[in-house]
């Protein structure tokens, strides 16, 4: 989870949340004692949510996509810009509404990353819709639900990595193990590449890699956004892979310091 002073960032659970304060404006009564007029309430609650808005746009513009920040392909696509304003523009409201003791209102907003997603990620070098299921169905099923390898946990808690929207896996070669070619775009964007965790007890866990997934140590490296396996963790990979589904299902979690 990345924070900032009005928000925060979670790769983990795939939501991007930003708080808006203002004022809560005050009139005085007929009888000298100061009340809170409704009417100056909704102001002031529009101009929290327009801030939490505004805010927002700073956050989004520093979330990590593929190590490129989402701003570098903003001023590298106007169209992308555009369609971000309108993601802002319909932020849903995360949680109730907070009055301050300071006499302000605080409205949170948030935005999912399966929407920034849809607008980022790209319809080529993808799995195409279909063909990666076949392919190990008969595998699985003659293999007792007991054994059968769940997911893939790669323990990155000894190195130093940066959460990203679309990360990759290479082997030491840097042969890729673990990408775009390995998945299709819807799944992708609606449940993401890869979940993460701070350890095994985490819900994100199981939702993510079920009950019996493998577990692979990632290897150190230059490169602080994609991870690096050994090669012989890398051919583990692809035959639960080639089993199970387990890499075309996003069956994949790091696990994070």
């Amino acid at each position: 989870m990345v924070r900032s002073a009005n928000g925060f960032i979670d790769y983990a659970n795939r939501v991007i949340v930003c708080r808006g304060t203002a004022d809560i404006e005050q009139k005085q009564s007929g009888d000298g004692t100061l009340d809170v007029v409704g009417t100056n309430l909704k102001l002031s609650k529009a101009e929290a949510r327009a801030r939490a808005r505004e805010n927002l746009v700073d956050l989004i513009k520093i979330v990590n996509f593929d190590g490129r920040a989402v701003s570098e392909l903003m001023l590298d696509d106007r169209v992308i810009e555009s369609r971000i304003e309108s993601l802002i523009s319909s932020a849903f409201q995360q949680g109730e509404i907070e009055y301050l003791e300071d006499n302000q209102v605080a409205i949170a907003l948030a935005v999912k990353m399966s929407g920034l997603a849809e607008i980022l990620v790209d319809a080529e070098g993808y799995l195409k819709e279909g063909l990666s299921k076949p392919a190990y169905l008969m595998t699985r099923s003659t293999v007792p639900k007991s054994e059968r390898i769940s997911g893939v946990v790669i323990d990155a808690r000894n190195v130093y990595h940066i959460p990203a929207m679309v990360p990759k896996i290479f082997n030491e070669d840097y042969n890729l193990v673990y990408g775009p070619r390995h998945y299709t775009r819807s799944r992708s964007v609606n449940r993401g590449p890869i979940g993460y965790a701070h350890s095994m007890d985490d819900n994100n866990v199981l939702r993510r890699v079920g009950n019996n997934p493998i577990m692979i140590e990632v290897k150190s490296g230059s490169d602080d956004i994609n991870l690096v396996v050994s090669n012989s963790d890398a051919i583990r990979i692809r035959d639960a892979d080639k089993k199970f589904g387990v890499l075309s299902d996003c069956r994949v979690l790091v696990l994070l310091q």
